[in-house]
C-alpha cells in the first residue's frame, strides 16, 4: 500500500510540474515578433489553457491532492491576463470541495512565494518593494474568494491565521533574542484579518490569545525594535484599532484587461467555468482526456 501512494504522489508532482513549465514558464524572447505570428501565438496561448482546466478538472474531481495545487494558486495575479479566470474558478471548485483545505492551500502559495521572494533577495524582504505588494495583493484577494458568508467560511479563516501564526514564529532552534525568519509573514496575516468575527479575534480561545500562548516562547518582546514591526501590526489589526487603514479593502478588487469591455470579463469567466467543468475550450469540440 505504501508503494502505491509513493507511486500516486509521485505522478501527482510530475503532472503539477508538467503544468507549471508548460502553461506559466516565460517564452523566448525572440518568439513571435512578428504580425504574423500573432495567430500563432494565440494558438499556443489556447493550447496552455487547455492544459491548466485539465489540471483543473482534476483537482475538481479530487484526483490530484489539493496541496499541489498550492503553485497554481501563486500565479494568479502574476499571470491574470491569461489564466486569471481558470485559476480563479480552479480555487472555487477547491471550495466546494472543502473551504479548510482550500485555504489551506492558498496559505501553503504565500509561504511558497513568500520564501521565493526572501531567497531572491539574500534572506530579507524589502517591505517597500513591489514584489512584496503583489504578495499582499494576493493575499487579500484570496480572502476575498472566501465568500460573503463569514459563518461558513469562519473555520476555514480561523484556521488560516492559527498555521499563519505558527509559520510566523517557527524557528529552527531555541530562541536567541531576534525574532523569527517568517515574521514578516505577519504583514500578509494582516491583509486577511477583515474576514474574521470578532468571536474570533478577541474571544477567550481567539487568536489573539492562540498569539499571546504562542508568544510565550519567544520570551520578553522589545516594544521599539523594527525588525518585530509585522507583528505589531498584525496585533493591531487583531485588536481592530486599524479599521480605517483597511477600509478601502472592503470591496473586491477587478482589474481589467486592456482594450476589453465589461462583457469580455463576464464572458471569459463563462469561458473558464465551462473549460474545467467540461474539459473544453470555447469553440472545442468535444473532451480532451478520455
Amino acid at each position: 500500500k505504501q508503494w502505491y501512494q509513493r507511486r500516486v504522489r509521485a505522478v501527482q508532482l510530475r503532472l503539477r510540474d508538467y503544468v507549471i513549465t508548460t502553461v506559466f514558464a516565460e517564452e523566448e524572447p525572440q518568439q513571435f515578433q512578428d504580425d504574423e505570428d500573432e495567430e500563432a501565438k494565440t494558438e499556443v496561448l489556447i493550447e496552455k489553457r487547455r492544459v491548466l482546466a485539465s489540471f483543473g478538472k482534476l483537482i475538481a474531481y479530487n484526483i490530484i491532492e489539493m496541496r499541489l495545487a498550492a503553485s497554481i494558486f501563486a500565479q494568479y495575479v502574476k499571470s491574470y491576463q491569461d489564466y486569471g479566470d481558470i485559476v480563479k474558478h480552479i480555487m472555487s471548485k477547491a471550495r466546494e470541495l472543502n473551504r479548510t483545505k482550500c485555504m489551506r492551500t492558498q496559505l501553503l502559495s504565500l509561504e511558497q512565494l513568500f520564501e521565493e521572494l526572501r531567497d531572491q533577495n539574500e534572506g530579507r524582504i524589502d517591505r517597500s518593494s513591489e514584489e512584496w505588494t503583489k504578495i499582499k495583493d494576493l493575499a487579500h484577494r484570496f480572502a476575498l474568494m472566501a465568500g460573503v458568508d463569514n459563518y461558513k467560511s469562519r473555520q476555514a479563516v480561523v484556521t488560516f491565521h492559527r498555521e499563519g501564526i505558527i509559520y510566523c514564529l517557527l524557528r529552527n532552534g531555541p530562541p536567541d533574542g531576534n525574532p523569527p525568519s517568517n515574521i514578516v509573514f505577519f504583514d500578509i496575516l494582516a491583509e486577511t484579518t477583515f474576514k474574521l468575527m470578532d468571536i474570533d479575534k478577541k474571544g477567550p480561545k481567539g487568536l489573539l490569545a492562540f498569539l499571546e500562548e504562542q508568544l510565550m516562547r519567544e520570551g520578553e518582546i522589545p516594544e521599539d525594535e523594527i525588525e518585530w514591526g509585522p507583528l505589531r501590526t498584525y496585533k493591531t489589526a487583531l485588536v481592530g484599532s486599524m479599521q480605517e487603514p483597511y477600509a478601502y479593502f472592503s470591496q473586491p478588487m477587478k482589474r481589467k484587461m486592456v482594450g476589453q469591455s465589461p462583457m469580455a470579463d463576464v464572458k471569459r469567466s463563462r469561458d473558464a467555468e465551462y473549460m474545467v467543468d467540461n474539459w473544453q475550450t470555447p469553440g472545442g469540440s468535444g473532451n480532451y482526456v478520455q
